[in-house]
């Protein structure tokens, strides 16, 4: 049995199934918090995908929505098995691998919510006067050549996802690589622009080799007034 076969094994025996993301953001990006009890559960958010969006059916986006949900229910589950186990001073392996799950879940949970509030039927145009995007220019040259960039991120091999994200503390902007929902990020970074490149992301309406043509869908639907507050 593998690690993450092992992992999968002890979450699902002791807490069912759910998800949710590393807090890697500022407020920009942070899920509104539960009023009054910081140990509320978490809430699938309400995206309004019921129609589709342009380039992206229907049913592709209701699948996707159920997986989001998931990952919030595995996440509340977790916490609470988490924070049992360590009120009661238990610190063994199960914990353990639970903890390491838990930033599985969490991650994909938050990231997941990062890339639907970002996507609209009808986005808006990138403001190009907006700082955002001058230092995009200032960065990669042009508009045009970090796109490049950022889209051979998305379709570069392995499970993950694509970002533009922020170095807070200088202000640089990166393409950044987030493995699975949480290896392999630059730690500290504000995540401004993500997309989703899992296989459930894309299969169903393109194919198993068609993630380069599901970015290309997705990027006219990218809501740059979200992207641009994040900044």
């Amino acid at each position: 049995m593998d690690r993450r076969t092992m992992m999968g094994t002890l979450a699902a025996g002791m807490v069912g199934a759910g998800l949710s993301a590393k807090g890697l953001g500022s407020d920009a990006t942070a899920v509104p918090k539960a009023a009054g009890d910081p140990l509320a559960d978490y809430v699938a958010r309400p995206f309004d995908f019921a129609t589709g969006l342009p380039g992206l059916s229907k049913e592709l986006l209701a699948e996707h929505l159920t997986l989001y949900k998931g990952y919030v229910t595995r996440t509340n589950a977790l916490l609470k098995d988490v924070l049992g186990a360590e009120k009661e001073g238990k610190a063994g392996a199960m914990v353990q691998e639970l903890r390491r799950r838990l930033g599985f879940e969490f991650s994909g949970m938050r990231v997941h919510e990062w890339y639907f509030e970002g996507l609209a039927a009808k986005a808006p145009a990138a403001a190009l006067t907006h700082p955002l995007h001058k230092a995009i220019d200032a960065t990669w040259g042009s508009h045009d050549a970090w796109w490049s960039a950022f889209k051979a991120t998305c379709t570069m091999p392995g499970i993950g996802w694509a970002a533009l994200v922020k170095d807070p503390v200088t202000g640089r902007l990166m393409n950044a690589w987030f493995q699975d929902h949480e290896n392999a990020i630059p730690v500290g970074v504000q995540p401004l622009l993500v997309v989703d490149v899992w296989e459930h992301a894309y299969v169903r309406d393109f194919g198993a080799t068609g993630r380069g043509k599901y970015v290309d869908a997705v990027k006219p639907l990218l809501d740059w007034s979200v992207v641009e507050k994040r900044f």
